[in-house]
């Protein structure tokens, strides 16, 4: 064996401290990448924004450059139905002070660019690009890795995906130095799953009892989506003595409502239990008959001030009678809703839910919800995978619960020569636990 000389270990020594340096140096840029990449902070929140056009009709009202910056993913801006739809497209947020960019999250609406650069200066008339897309695929961009600096940033497009205009319901901006506004904490996730118990009816009254008014309220009044029933101040909502609530449709006018032929009963927690994430649950055995739609959902505690979709509605279970063999879960949101809501179906080929009770669940956290029949998992919503393909998550925020036994309406269709009434909706008991 030939050992080295005394030289060749000095210069071998000399590499491994050349080579132990360099790799300090390259280590310390990489803290020092990160720690940039950490120190970085959401610089567009509640800035100034403008636009080529905005829009404001029917349509979309008052679609203006603001709603970019909001927060508000139940908001967007969008380019003029008059002047706008047309190349080029831009909108600008003044970021208040000189800022560097380094990642920019853009969610679209259906109309999008497909070529936009992002640009950015420092008095809004010279602009330089920092990010080009040749191919944007819509939906939410979420693009890391930028680096420039400027007052203002923007997004220009000069390719439509189709023959509208640009629309965001988003365009968010982050990095250092600007001027930037302290959003609001978002609402804590929690674990699940869900094992607290902070809400619950077992329903165990004497038979004709109404609901618990400490949890439920009666929602009188018609319904929604064509449904042909009038929902009574809990007349046809109340205990049936055996551990159930019973919501019945009947046959009959109320005196409330001259030209209603059916009556039934809707309840909900807006005014007594709302909450956000956990699991829901109900052990119902649903009503079937022609022309019935019986649901246990949730919509979102502000629905009362910005309406639906706005406030977003998670359909824990729907049921329809013409198909006796399935139920459905769905999110509504302002991007996909109604019949483009998001959702699946849960069949037993052959069977029919109304002839026994079933568990309808969700589980839900910051990042998803599951939905389950008798503990049988058959549809996942992914918060990633909604924001890519459908459109922005609007569920993070408190929700209510509501039970109710619909007549009619678009999806159920009339009830008709075979509908059998009255028809019973019972639930065992309602539960939700955090």
């Amino acid at each position: 064996m030939i050992r080295p000389s005394k030289i060749q270990n000095r210069r071998r020594r000399g590499l491994l401290v050349v080579g132990t340096a360099a790799a300090v140096l390259a280590g310390a840029g990489v803290v020092q990448a990160q720690a940039a990449e950490e120190a970085d902070v959401l610089l567009s929140y509640r800035k100034p924004a403008t636009a080529s056009t905005f829009q404001d009709d029917g349509a979309c009202s008052s679609c203006t450059a603001d709603k970019v910056t909001d927060q508000d993913v139940t908001t967007r801006w969008a380019t003029s139905s008059t002047e706008g739809w047309v190349d080029p497209g831009w909108v600008t947020i003044d970021l208040g002070a000189s800022a560097t960019v380094h990642r920019v999250v853009l969610q679209w609406d259906a109309a999008y660019a497909t070529d936009y650069q992002l640009q950015i200066s420092d008095d809004a008339q010279n602009w330089n690009p920092i990010y080009s897309a040749t191919s944007g695929p819509g939906h939410r961009e979420d693009l890391t890795g930028l680096d420039g600096t400027g007052r203002y940033l923007r997004m220009y497009g000069t390719a439509r995906s189709n023959g509208y205009g640009y629309s965001l319901w988003d365009f968010q901006v982050y990095g250092t130095g600007g001027d930037p506004v302290t959003p609001p904490q978002p609402v804590a996730d929690i674990d699940l799953p869900a094992t607290d118990l902070v809400f619950s009816d077992e329903f165990d009254g004497p038979a004709g009892t109404t609901p618990d008014p400490a949890r439920w309220r009666a929602d009188p009044g018609t319904g929604q989506n064509g449904e042909q029933q009038y929902y009574t101040d809990n007349k046809n909502a109340t205990t049936d003595g055996a551990g159930n609530l019973a919501i019945e449709a009947r046959e009959e006018t109320p005196p409330e409502c001259a030209g209603c032929r059916y009556t039934s009963g809707r309840i909900n927690t807006l005014n007594t239990f709302t909450f956000t994430y956990g699991r829901a649950e109900a052990r119902i055995k649903v009503s079937g008959t022609q022309g019935l739609w019986p649901a246990f959902w949730m919509l979102g505690a502000n629905f009362p001030e910005v309406g639906w979709p706005r406030s977003g509605e998670i359909d824990v279970m729907e049921h329809v009678g013409k198909v006796p063999d399935a139920t459905y879960s769905t999110l509504h949101a302002p991007a996909y809703y109604g019949g483009g809501g998001y959702g699946q179906p849960y069949t037993l080929a052959g069977s029919d839910f109304a002839d026994d009770f079933h568990v309808y669940a969700v589980d839900w956290d910051a990042t998803k919800m599951t939905f389950s029949v008798d503990g049988h998992e058959f549809f996942t919503a992914d918060k990633e995978t909604v924001e890519k393909t459908r459109g922005p998550w609007v569920y993070d925020h408190p929700f209510y619960l509501i039970l109710n036994n619909a007549v009619g309406g678009d999806w159920p269709g009339a009830p008709d020569s075979t509908t059998r009434l009255p028809q019973r909706m019972l639930v065992d008991y309602v539960r939700v636990y955090q």
